[in-house]
């Protein structure tokens, strides 16, 4: 990609707060090819501006699809595809498109090799608990060698590596590690908060975080740390118009007062709303579940 950027590549890297030798490391480069890059002496790969975007939490896509050929575009809508895939949870087409990436030039980049390599691991259910955990964490240390979870909160994340230490909450809560869990999605949240994000990245990803937040709390029993939590993330969804969440989260604010003994109406409106959310927003498999959880376990039938 040769563009006339320097500057624009030098005031991205301020902006993000890195020296020239942390943006180095983050572009799998050498300070001085960056050096050369900033001074506008050497052209930047494509795949190391889309890394510095993911960075910054900016949509790539409209500084520079102009300077792609064909084959670089492509690719990099491949890769965009596979990714909405999974935020979405639809696997057709996933494997197609990992495979079709695993045997082309762009598995080189480090970008993608990492978002591969935690496709395949997300995906695989042979995996124990421990096991999962492990290779997430392998997949992390492609980017971030020197990966500390107790250290989230003051690393500079892209969209992947957040991906990438959501799923190790994750596991942790499947291992009964809650407060471990916990505390590491409280780093991510306020990682992610404090960096200079898009609106895109704050409707997806922040939501998306404090959702699993407040799962968790509830699992755990603090019901009252998970019911703000809900709250939260539910002002949030709608401020982004972001609503593939809202049903779960009311479902879960439904449990919780269920959980500290709130009169039925407080919890019966809730399981309400989460019903109906659900088929508004054409999740009607997930609304039939909350019909038939309402009767089971909470004796509320839902019209």
């Amino acid at each position: 990609m040769k563009t006339n950027s320097a500057d624009i590549i030098k005031s991205i890297r301020n902006e993000m707060g890195l020296s020239q030798e942390e943006m180095a490391a983050q572009l799998f480069i050498s300070v001085r090819q960056l050096s050369r890059i900033e001074s506008g002496e050497a052209g930047i790969d494509v795949w190391q501006f889309i890394t510095m975007m993911e960075l910054l939490g900016a949509p790539s896509e409209d500084f520079w699809l102009l300077y792609l050929d064909s084959g670089e575009y492509t690719a990099y809508r491949d890769f965009k595809r596979l990714r909405r895939l999974v935020f979405y949870d639809d696997p057709s087409g996933g494997k197609e498109l990992i495979d079709a990436m695993e045997n082309s030039l762009i598995i080189r980049q480090p970008l993608v090799k990492q978002y591969v390599s935690h496709w395949r691991t997300y995906k695989d259910a042979t995996l124990s608990f421990d096991d999962k955990l492990a290779a997430l964490l392998d997949d992390m240390r492609i980017s971030k060698p020197y990966f500390d979870e107790r250290k989230v909160s003051e690393y500079r994340m892209t969209s992947i590596e957040i991906s990438i230490a959501l799923c190790m909450a994750e596991c942790l809560e499947a291992m009964g590690e809650y407060d471990r869990a916990i505390t590491m999605l409280q780093g991510i949240i306020e990682n992610r908060e404090s960096a200079r994000a898009s609106e895109e990245d704050k409707a997806n990803i922040i939501t998306s975080l404090y959702f699993v937040l407040s799962r968790i709390l509830k699992t755990a029993g603090k019901y009252k740390d998970a019911l703000k939590a809900c709250d939260h993330a539910i002002e949030i969804s709608r401020s982004y118009n972001n609503f593939r969440h809202i049903p779960q989260m009311l479902f879960c604010l439904a449990d919780c007062y269920y959980k500290l003994g709130e009169e039925e109406q407080i919890y019966k409106t809730h399981l309400l709303r989460a019903y109906h959310s659900a088929y508004a927003i054409g999740r009607n498999e997930l609304a039939a579940t909350i019909k038939e959880d309402s009767l089971k376990n909470y004796g509320v039938v839902v019209p």
